[in-house]
């Protein structure tokens, strides 16, 4: 009789957890374009822009850098973001396979270093 009041009661409190995992999670805010574009979008936005020596900047100009970026992005309305995000789609499709395949290992190296870094911190 115990045992199946406990697990009862077990079941009881489980439920809630369940229907909490099961929500889906909040959408993805103040993250930019890292929560906006997919990794293939972002390196089509990335070559279509100059290149920035991060390595020779002092840290408040990588800060100084950052925050024009961010604003950059802020200011942007949510159609030209669209647009944006359906343009680099286009020329990410556009891409011949061997390029397609080239980013996408770098793509899959950097996050690899990431999940490396990440477990080596732990």
């Amino acid at each position: 009789m115990r045992s199946s009041t406990l697990a009862l009661c077990v079941f009881a409190l489980a439920a809630p957890c369940g229907a909490a995992i099961a929500q889906t999670p909040p959408p993805m805010q103040d993250q930019g374009a890292h929560g906006f574009l997919t990794p293939e979008q972002r390196a089509m936005l990335h070559q279509g822009q100059p290149q920035t020596d991060w390595q020779s900047m002092t840290p408040e100009q990588r800060a100084a850098q950052r925050d024009q970026m961010r604003a950059k992005w802020d200011a942007m309305s949510d159609a030209d973001k669209q647009k944006l995000k359906a343009d680099l789609q286009a020329k990410w499709d556009a891409l011949p396979a061997d390029q397609k395949q080239a980013i996408e290992q770098r793509i899959a190296e950097r996050k690899a270093r990431w999940q490396n870094q990440g477990q080596s911190q732990q």
